[in-house]
């Protein structure tokens, strides 16, 4: 039973990073910029540096939102393993709900491997390019 719970997290935590990283970011440099119509069209001209958004600094290594942005960033760039691993992890969320016979658990995981495969979808569009091109510098 903990291990499935703990397949749950897990994902909650990888999805949380990937959103905070990539669209946290996002909005948080929009917030900085004023340009609110950058949110659709993400890049360096419109939104300068992405690590220049992050909470009181980028440069201080003892600045805990460098730390947790700088992680959630990672995870945005890195978007075809993070989602294969969320998938993954669904999958084994679903054989051990089914294996326990827990409905709601197979539910929620479903749920979490849709979302993954959406993310994934939108990350393969010209939007998620840019992005991604955004957060890479």
């Amino acid at each position: 039973m903990i291990k499935t719970r703990l397949l749950g997290v897990a994902q909650f935590l990888l999805i949380a990073l990937y959103l905070l990283g990539g669209f946290g970011l996002l909005l948080l440099a929009v917030v900085r910029s004023g340009d609110w119509s950058a949110l659709l069209a993400p890049g360096l001209d419109r939104l300068g540096d992405p690590k220049d958004s992050i909470p009181f600094g980028w440069d201080s290594v003892s600045n805990p939102f460098a730390w947790i942005f700088g992680i959630a960033r990672l995870t945005a760039m890195l978007v075809v393993p993070v989602v294969a691993v969320g998938v993954l992890l669904g999958g084994f969320a679903v054989a051990s709900g089914r294996r326990d016979g827990d409905a709601r658990r197979i539910r929620r995981a479903l749920l979490l491997i849709v979302l993954w495969l959406a993310l994934a979808a939108v990350a393969f569009t010209p939007y998620g390019g840019s992005l991604h091109t955004w957060l890479a510098d």
